[in-house]
């Protein structure tokens, strides 16, 4: 945990772009998913989008973002 905070609180700003693109590579496709498998029951069809939507969004997320990280 330790590591944790130094990341986050010792880098000048660093700590804040890294908890934003944390956020959007991995947050946004949270989202989605616990959205999907809420209305799995209710509507078969728009759960089935919201799945596909979040596995899109992390290839795309990750893939992309990811290696302009580097």
């Amino acid at each position: 945990m330790k590591l944790i905070d130094s990341i986050f609180l010792n880098l000048d700003g660093l700590g804040t772009i890294l908890a934003i693109w944390a956020f959007f590579a991995f947050g946004v496709p949270l989202i989605l998913l616990i959205s999907g498998v809420a209305l799995r029951n209710k509507n078969k069809k728009k759960s089935k989008n919201y799945l596909i939507a979040a596995v899109v969004y992390v290839i795309i997320g990750l893939g992309i973002c990811g290696s302009m990280m580097i």
